[in-house]
């Protein structure tokens, strides 16, 4: 094979991006070799992920670096460990002609990038979940990164290529600048992140050049084999509707719209319907169920593996997704759910609660709602009541 990916959180660990990146792999169809960072005690296992990428992946390397998602020093330390093993691979051949890294986690871009000062004809993917030096709530996310050898041997590489090196010494510029000057194609995962991160970068001339080799792709809809592979004992109520909600809680994307909405419905309305949350995080939403009132038409499980969300998924009558709520935090909203690409290969339904100019907004939905609107809600709920 003469792909490497370096992802430095990846299957068997659960973790969206190591979903995404397993999905990539797959998705491009090539055997790959891949260097990834020993999770163990930061991320749970779930073996199930690994069927995603499959044999595709011929060989792996955990390595054993401090795991520590913002520090300089456990960038450097994975990169050291990862082209040590990249390159004494590279040397019992076949030698590699492209590597791919996905970010989050910064860390794998550093690798990719310090691979590239001793292999620099390698064609280097980089990808980019989300913004790096950019936290949901706008604010800028800092971690240092102190001067020395390799900080200086990027910067000469950066220099190299026509560009200047970061000015400040904030770890997650210099992952991103660098990324830019250097890789040979940029992933996004849609045109507002673009956009947002491109902001930030003062040279022009450096901004010219990631628009030229930038590529908007969203995450990629497992094949509907996935679905099938497992079959989880999760019996379904007959004669009613089923709505299914998959995934964690986060300050800027929450369940209190939909409950408000399920608890505005007529009684009526509501007997034709049982939503079903696997959070992981019931403790909460089962007081928030407690309090509206809502226990017999709302039954909340833990966070799935990945096979058999899959598999429930499709038992749906519609799954349930949401978007960031970034209206007076970014210009527009640079996030999109990955759930949506699960979704989207899952044969159900979906509705999305959409923040307006999202790039949720504008992807094929069978139903939608504005985020924090309550009443809009209650109206899509009835209309799944009502068959």
């Amino acid at each position: 094979m003469s792909d490497l990916v370096v992802a430095y959180c990846f299957p068997p660990y659960v973790d969206p991006s190591a979903i995404v990146a397993a999905k990539r792999v797959r998705e491009r169809g090539r055997p790959v070799d891949v260097i990834q960072n020993a999770m163990d005690g930061f991320r749970p296992v779930d073996p199930g992920l690994e069927s995603i990428a499959g044999d595709l992946v011929v060989r792996r390397a955990e390595l054993t670096s401090t795991t520590h998602f913002a520090s300089w020093s456990s960038m450097s330390q994975f990169s050291q460990l990862g082209v040590q093993q990249a390159l004494a691979w590279d040397r019992a051949g076949p030698r590699y002609e492209r590597v791919y890294s996905r970010a989050q986690f910064a860390a794998s871009h550093v690798l990719a990038a310090r691979l590239l000062l001793s292999r620099p004809d390698l064609h280097w993917t980089a990808e980019f979940s989300d913004p790096l030096s950019r936290q949901v709530d706008g604010s800028v996310r800092r971690s240092k990164a102190p001067d020395g050898a390799l900080r200086r041997r990027l910067a000469a590489r950066v220099r190299k290529a026509g560009f200047r090196p970061p000015e400040d010494d904030n770890a997650f510029t210099w992952v991103e600048q660098v990324s830019y000057a250097l890789a040979d194609e940029l992933v996004f995962t849609n045109a507002h992140q673009l956009d947002l991160m491109m902001a930030d970068v003062e040279d022009p001339e450096l901004v010219a050049r990631v628009r030229e080799v930038a590529v908007i792709s969203p995450h990629p809809v497992p094949p509907a084999e996935l679905h099938s592979m497992r079959d989880p004992e999760y019996p379904l109520e007959p004669g009613v509707r089923h709505i299914g909600y998959f995934g964690r809680f986060y300050a800027t994307r929450g369940m209190h719209t939909v409950l408000d909405a399920l608890a505005a419905l007529p009684i009526q309305l509501r007997e034709n319907l049982r939503l079903h949350v696997f959070s992981g995080e019931a403790a909460d939403l089962d007081d928030d169920i407690a309090a509206r009132g809502l226990e017999r038409w709302v039954r909340t499980g833990p966070y799935l593996g990945y096979l058999d969300f899959l598999a429930l998924a499709a038992r749906m009558d519609v799954l349930l997704v949401n978007d960031a709520v970034t209206d007076g935090t970014f210009a527009q909203n640079p996030y999109l759910p990955s759930k949506w690409s699960d979704y989207a290969g899952s044969g159900s339904r979906v509705w999305g609660l959409v923040e307006a100019g999202s790039t949720l907004e504008g992807v094929p939905l069978d139903l939608r709602s504005p985020v924090e609107h309550a009443t809009a809600a209650a109206r899509v709920l009835a209309s799944i009541a009502r068959g």
